[in-house]
């Protein structure tokens, strides 16, 4: 074989390898794009993506009901926290239901955060081919009700989605308002879809004890209320309770006279728990008794626990709300209009966006006025399992009056459970100090402490306090970092 010759056949030989190369490269490629094709073509044959934001669980919880019937019923469905929610996911999807809270004056929950800044904020999103409904949590007491979702609509529209029915807003988890939510699921899916249910049933408490804990402060009256029971209850610190408040019987009766009725006590126990201000029209015929049992109930009021099952107590801490005809009406039924041994009926909601994770590591506990409820309860189920590496920083208004459970937080001191307490007595000095100042004093610490695998959990006033305490976080920590403690669950939050 001459030299040319051989040259020539080395050249065909690298041809034909680099030819085979090639085709594998094809085919491997094919079946890469197929496989991604067939998965993109999977989730998009989901009927609906299910996207939460929750700041106490109602969001999460509803969205998870949502999810098992529309699937009971044979609808694929896909389920995300929208904390976890892409923009791939986002743009894929063709149907989309938001279950979404609002809390405070008009604000987005905490999970809700990280997508506000990563998503929202790309403007030639185009989801022309995708259609939406939301479902808003709020309170109508608060002027910006269901803010977050009708701030969600707006940007859903401007990037071309089609609205499949309009937003169902909910006041205060109402049922008549959750039933509107699922009329429409059931036109949507021509299924007849089961009601939504509360995640606990009401349970009867026996009001035991009430203390005013600031006799002398220049604030409202702040009282302690202890609250027995004989069926176990079980909770966890940082859930809540949902109160169902209740008339005084002075209200009751003022109500029976300009009615002309004879107070007695049948009438009473029907109206204990009844809406005595916005009325239905009584019908031509119909009986006085009737009418009355037609009345809209009060509304709920909702309170972090301030005590651990094993304390066989459960507790709650409650200032008095004064409005122009009188005090409020959950802070005024249990701190004034209920007597005592009187039945309260109440309902235990679990509220894992402030529940503790059970680990060794060290916990901040940072909060003021009734938020203080909350940090004890945190302390307590840490001293129940052992855990001593615990700070805590607590604001309000005067040492000699408002030192809210000065004596369980010393004995926790004594205990060794406790060995960093710093306190802001805001009337104390002439120049107010708040927690807030006492997290920029002592910086150096808190990094040491987050270093050292450190969660912080914040309860109390959103305004003032807690907007306060994220500056000075972010400007100790940096944005960056206190957003990856909030993904990571260690900035965890229940604000008011």
């Amino acid at each position: 074989m001459t030299y040319s010759v051989a040259v020539i056949l080395i050249a065909l030989a690298s041809l034909l390898v680099l030819y085979v190369v090639i085709i594998a490269y094809l085919i491997l490629s094919n079946r890469l794009n197929n496989r991604k094709q067939k998965q993109l073509a999977t989730f998009k044959q989901n009927d609906y993506l299910i996207v939460f934001a929750s700041q106490s669980g109602q969001a999460e919880n509803i969205a998870h009901q949502t999810a098992q019937q529309l699937h009971a019923v044979g609808q694929k469905v896909s389920l995300v926290d929208m904390q976890y929610l892409t923009v791939e996911q986002l743009c894929q999807a063709q149907k989309v239901l938001w279950c979404v809270s609002t809390y405070g004056e008009g604000d987005a929950p905490d999970t809700a955060q990280s997508a506000i800044k990563h998503i929202f904020r790309h403007a030639n999103l185009d989801l022309s081919h995708q259609s939406y409904a939301i479902l808003g949590l709020g309170d109508k007491r608060y002027t910006h009700f269901c803010r977050f979702g009708q701030v969600l609509d707006q940007y859903l529209q401007q990037h071309h989605a089609q609205a499949l029915f309009e937003m169902v807003c909910v006041d205060h988890l109402k049922q008549a308002d959750l039933d509107c939510w699922l009329k429409q699921l059931e036109q949507l899916s021509a299924q007849k879809l089961s009601r939504i249910a509360q995640q606990h049933d009401w349970t009867a408490l026996i009001l035991k004890n009430r203390t005013c804990l600031n006799r002398g402060s220049q604030g409202n009256p702040i009282y302690q209320i202890q609250l027995s029971y004989d069926n176990a209850l079980n909770w966890s610190s940082g859930d809540i309770l949902e109160i169902q408040c209740g008339n005084s019987l002075k209200e009751i009766q003022y109500f029976l006279a300009a009615q002309q009725q004879t107070v007695s006590e049948n009438l009473v126990a029907i109206l204990q728990f009844k809406d005595l201000r916005q009325l239905p029209e009584q019908g031509l015929n119909e009986s006085f008794q009737d009418w009355i049992l037609g009345f809209a109930d009060l509304a709920i009021r909702e309170y972090s626990i301030a005590s651990i099952p094993e304390q066989k107590i459960l507790e709650l801490v409650v200032r008095q709300e004064k409005t122009a005809t009188g005090l409020g009406l959950g802070s005024g039924w249990l701190t004034e209009h209920a007597v005592l041994g009187q039945m309260i009926t109440a309902k235990i909601r679990s509220n894992p966006a402030f529940n503790l994770k059970q680990n060794h590591k060290p916990l901040i506990l940072i909060g003021n006025g009734t938020g203080i409820a909350g940090l004890v309860a945190h302390l307590a189920q840490r001293q129940q399992h052992g855990n001593p590496q615990n700070w805590l920083i607590f604001g309000e208004r005067q040492q000699q009056f408002d030192h809210l459970y000065k004596q369980q937080i010393e004995l926790s001191q004594e205990q060794g459970f406790l060995p960093e307490v710093d306190y802001a007595f805001s009337r104390d000095q002439a120049e107010k100090e708040y927690v807030q100042h006492i997290l920029q004093q002592k910086s150096e610490q808190l990094v040491n402490w987050i270093e050292a695998g450190a969660a912080i959990y914040v309860c109390g006033s959103l305004k003032g306090m807690a907007q306060e305490v994220e500056k000075t976080l972010i400007n100790i920590l940096g944005a960056e970092q206190l957003e990856q403690l909030k993904k990571n669950k260690r900035y965890q939050r229940d604000i008011y």
